[in-house]
């Protein structure tokens, strides 16, 4: 089983996950080293709104082109269509922006990210149309062109905890004008296209579905920083220690999201292969949590000693996601499953216990009450997601 693990395709793409999100944490350790506390703490905040916000905007069609398209037409064109929808959904919500500017920022930033950035549409498309390495490609040079200007901005411009929205000015007009030259080669038949439209319609209710699905599913996970926005009387130096010791730990969805994305095909062909995956998933996850605490324990006591008082933290936060990472899996083959609404009402129905269960928490423990609550939930997700996907499969 472990000598799976080692095979060409996920080394490459997982080589580009851990170039990818080794950029982001060096932005991050950077800024949380150079910047107060203050100033980073709101850097995450924003940052978690766009990542959350992106997912609203990209309306569910990343899972939908990963689990619905089957033919290499069906791709392109529902990828031509995702597209145009995001923009001009995008372009109907930037009006807010003449009221505040803050907000044209923030819409601009959960644009890019929702079409192009790491989750985003174009690297659906990629991985079932052109293949993981090219979608590895992608995602190197993409991370590179925007953690690079989020590093230049924070080091030589000074700008602090904005530092995550202004890059995408920059670099959504960029992208969409390499999309258009390389979209050209397909020769884009306008006849197929208005046909793809109106099956494209009649499935805008399960994105739609998707959407709320996904927008609760991040929401669920970053509840923790938007309780302590709403609640802590200095509320952006303990989202600082919660992000710094959160970040560390969300390592861990990385093994789950690169065996998942590498191997979806396999997946949608073929269901007896959930069970290899699944146990690819849980000793990789456990192999890294175990990496995790003596790191993370090195790290606050040699390098950021301004949160050597995280390691509990870390430690409760770690164990949620645990089984947020072993959970991946079975989310997603409720949407291969074609079983969305039975995933939103999953996703809702934790989303609204880990609100009030959060709010509990923290009144109750602060910030370690909020995590031993968000853990707990995560926990119990991911016994009911176990269950409903024992009812479609032989586990």
């Amino acid at each position: 089983m472990l000598k799976s693990l080692f095979q060409k395709n996920y080394i490459f793409y997982g080589g580009s996950i851990v170039i990818s999100r080794g950029l982001e944490y060096f932005v991050l350790f950077f800024a949380a080293g150079y910047l107060t506390k203050e100033s980073y703490g709101e850097l995450e905040f924003y940052k978690k709104i766009i990542e959350v916000g992106s997912n609203v905007l990209a309306f569910g069609f990343p899972a939908l082109i990963l689990s619905y398209t089957k033919s290499k037409e069906s791709k392109i064109y529902f990828y031509i269509l995702s597209i145009a929808f995001v923009l001009l959904l995008m372009a109907v919500l930037s009006l807010a922006g003449l009221y505040q500017p803050i907000l044209f920022l923030l819409i601009i930033s959960m644009a890019f990210y929702g079409l192009f950035f790491t989750g985003g549409i174009a690297q659906s498309y990629q991985i079932v149309h052109l293949g993981s390495n090219y979608a590895s490609l992608y995602k190197i040079v993409i991370s590179i062109l925007f953690y690079g200007a989020v590093f230049g901005l924070i080091y030589f411009f000074q700008v602090k905890g904005e530092a995550y929205l202004y890059p995408s000015l920059i670099l959504l007009p960029l992208v969409l004008i390499y999309s258009y030259f390389d979209l050209r080669k397909a020769n884009i038949n306008f006849s197929k296209l208005r046909k793809y439209w109106q099956l494209f319609k009649k499935l805008l209710l399960n994105s739609f579905t998707l959407v709320v699905s996904n927008f609760a599913n991040l929401m669920f996970l970053y509840t923790d920083i938007f309780v302590i926005k709403l609640l802590s009387e200095q509320a952006n130096s303990e989202i600082a220690d919660f992000s710094f010791a959160l970040n560390v730990a969300s390592v861990l969805l990385l093994i789950s999201m690169t065996l998942i994305q590498v191997d979806i095909e396999k997946l949608k062909n073929k269901a007896s292969y959930f069970k290899i995956l699944n146990k690819k998933i849980v000793i990789s996850t456990f192999l890294l949590s175990l990496s995790l605490i003596v790191g993370y324990y090195i790290l606050i006591h040699h390098f950021y000693l301004n949160f050597n008082k995280t390691f509990l933290l870390f430690i409760v936060i770690l164990f949620g996601k645990i089984f947020a990472s072993l959970s991946n899996l079975y989310g997603t083959y409720l949407v291969i499953l074609k079983k969305f609404k039975l995933n939103l009402n999953i996703n809702l129905a934790f989303l609204l216990l880990n609100i009030v269960s959060c709010w509990l928490g923290y009144l109750i423990y602060g910030i370690i009450g909020l995590a031993i609550a968000s853990a707990i939930m995560l926990a119990l997700r991911f016994s009911v997601l176990y269950y409903f996907n024992k009812k479609y499969i032989h586990l």
